[in-house]
């Protein structure tokens, strides 16, 4: 099974297929968060993206083998067509192997199929990726 790439606007979306606990998904996004020290703690990433869902944000979602291997905040402002991207984070046994610049990729064409044109890297790594693969600005 491939990457996918997931917009959530709920911790307690049914990505796991296997029978899963209840709680299982938000408490594996907050490992993976608590395991990258580029990133604030888990729960604070969290409590973050709730405040975003109530908004209307949403979170991506990298699911391999029904397992949530990455993830990364998508927001807007609410005044522009622009979508902010942060709080990237890959398993730790994932990185360094490119699956945040595929994910990165993934995320990108979901949300250009939406119609968003500009994106907003909130991070060096979001930024490197993008910049890299030519990704800050839709082209017509």
């Amino acid at each position: 099974m491939p990457l996918e790439a997931i917009a959530i606007n709920s911790l307690d979306a049914p990505l796991i297929k296997k029978p899963a606990r209840e709680n299982e998904l938000a408490e594996r996004l907050q490992s993976l968060y608590d395991s990258d020290d580029t990133q604030p703690s888990g729960a604070d990433v969290l409590s973050l993206v709730e405040q975003g869902f109530k908004r209307g944000q949403y979170l991506y979602v990298g699911m391999f083998n029904d397992k949530p291997i990455a993830a990364v905040a998508c927001f807007d402002d609410g005044q522009t067509n622009a979508k902010r991207l942060q709080y990237l984070t890959v398993h730790a046994q994932n990185r360094g192997r490119a699956i945040d610049a595929k994910f990165i990729k993934l995320v990108y064409d979901a949300e250009v199929k939406k119609g968003v044109r500009e994106f907003v890297p909130a991070d060096t790594d979001i930024h490197r990726i993008m910049s890299e693969y030519e990704l800050l600005r839709v082209k017509d």
